[in-house]
């Protein structure tokens, strides 16, 4: 059985190419996905956390959580099923 989550690193990544990678992602996760984690980083500006917390479209995400357990480094959608 495949994990219900998978994570997803962008760092490095232009603000295109964050939008379109999340939102293949997100389009093809499994039915039994339920959360998609994106480690994004903070150290070097907030464009990458800014797109994948407020840039994305899909009717599959559900909520976008920001984590902070990793001083909000990273954020975790929740996908409908």
């Amino acid at each position: 059985m495949k994990k219900p989550y998978k994570v997803i690193d962008v760092h490095g990544f232009t603000p295109d190419r964050v939008k379109r990678q999340l939102e293949f992602e997100i389009n093809r996760a499994p039915q039994n996905a339920e959360k998609i984690v994106v480690i994004h980083g903070c150290n070097h500006g907030t464009v990458l956390r800014d797109v994948v917390r407020g840039g994305l479209t899909s009717s599959r995400i559900r909520e976008v959580m920001p984590c902070f357990a990793n001083d909000g480094e990273s954020t975790i959608f929740l996908i409908k099923k």
